[in-house]
């Protein structure tokens, strides 16, 4: 009889944990307002699901695979940090919290200068970069070897505000708060705290993402044109996204499986496109 009825724990787990991983099941959270999007280096995605209050994870084969929503409220950046730690940006409670393997790291809590965060990113050096209420960006540097960014190094607040933002191969590009222009600035300047004075690009972005050449990926709200961005300050469309994603504020690089990942807020939609702008996927409800 203990036999039989560790055979049917056994069978009843396998069945919860299938139920699980397969889309259409009712353990199988919905997307929701999806809004910052982030790559970890198994290839794992990370979704800030804002109206959901939780953080989405999906494996590189595009099942969700678990979720976290402790203290998560209104989530609209996720970034992963050099030693694998997830931040999420709350833009209902003004933080920007750390999670460990999934679990929140109190002591990491970043409040200071935090208001309305709306995207997160990490450059080369683990510094986080925040950006706040569409209005300014804040830079917070790791206090000391592995541990977490805390440590408040930079305030910017460019005259136009600033909607998105990404940083690498030296450079801080980010778009201003109407979405007309983007800017070229250098991050290291910035860093040191001198002005901005960067050089200003005829096309917008409300979502911007760095790869590992140099490149920066965006979404052109105007006419929902995807384009990459070159190291040389040019720029070369590569896919129109459908007429219905209207409104898109996150988006990924993965680098080792050459995708990029964009988010329908709207429609609760992730569009996963090849580099070169083929349509690899579409990860729905």
């Amino acid at each position: 009889m203990k036999i039989a009825r560790q055979i049917y724990s056994l069978f009843a787990l396998a069945l919860s944990l299938a139920a699980f991983a397969a889309p259409g099941f009712a353990t199988t959270l919905p997307l929701n307002e999806p809004s910052g999007l982030a790559v970890d280096a198994s290839g794992n995605l990370y979704v800030a699901n804002r109206s959901g209050n939780e953080v989405l994870i999906y494996t590189p084969a595009y099942a969700q695979k678990g979720s976290i929503s402790k203290n998560v409220n209104q989530p609209t950046g996720v970034a992963i940090d050099l030693y694998g730690n997830l931040w999420v940006a709350n833009f209902g409670a003004s933080t920007v919290t750390e999670y460990v393997h999934g679990v929140q790291n109190t002591s990491a809590a970043i409040t200071d200068s935090v208001a309305e965060p709306s995207g997160l990113l990490i450059d080369g050096l683990d510094n986080l970069w925040v950006v706040n209420a569409d209005v300014f960006v804040t830079i917070y540097s790791p206090t000391a070897a592995y541990a977490p960014p805390s440590k408040l190094v930079q305030k910017i607040g460019p005259s136009g505000g600033v909607q998105a933002i990404a940083v690498g191969a030296g450079a801080f590009l980010h778009a201003d708060g109407d979405d007309s222009n983007l800017f070229l600035e250098s991050a290291s300047a910035i860093l040191q705290g001198e002005p901005l004075n960067g050089a200003a690009f005829g096309f917008t972005a409300t979502a911007l993402a760095p790869d590992d050449k140099g490149n920066v990926y965006g979404v052109n709200p105007a006419n929902r044109i995807v384009f990459k961005a070159l190291p040389n300050s040019t720029a070369i469309n590569i896919v129109t996204l459908p007429a219905t994603a209207t409104v898109v504020f996150g988006m990924a690089v993965d680098n080792a499986r050459g995708r990029v990942y964009i988010s329908d807020f709207d429609n609760g939609k992730i569009f996963v496109y090849s580099t070169a702008g083929k349509l690899i996927h579409t990860i729905h409800n």
